[in-house]
C-alpha cells in the first residue's frame, strides 16, 4: 500500500531540482554526442533518459561518499 512510499528516504525539493537540472544537462550533452536533437525523441522517452540519469548520478554520489569515508579511516580504495 502506502508504506512503501513512506519507507523511501525524501531529499529536499531544492536538492531533487539540482540532481533533476544536472541530469537533464547531461542527456542534452549526450543527445549532442550523438548527433540527434530534442525532438527526434517522444516526451516518453526523453523522461525515461532524465530518469536513468538520475540514477546513475545517485549512485556516483553514494559511491564517492563511500571513498570520503574510506578515506577518513585510513583506506584507500583508489577512488
Amino acid at each position: 500500500m502506502k508504506t512503501e512510499e513512506k519507507s523511501k528516504l525524501r531529499m529536499p525539493r531544492v536538492v531533487r531540482q539540482r540532481l533533476r537540472d544536472r541530469a537533464i544537462a547531461k542527456v542534452r550533452q549526450d543527445m549532442i554526442h550523438a548527433g540527434r536533437d530534442e525532438s527526434s525523441y517522444s516526451e516518453q522517452e526523453l523522461e525515461y533518459l532524465v530518469a536513468e540519469k538520475e540514477k546513475e548520478i545517485w549512485s556516483g554520489i553514494g559511491w564517492k561518499g563511500f571513498g570520503v569515508a574510506a578515506l577518513l579511516l585510513g583506506i584507500n580504495i583508489g577512488i
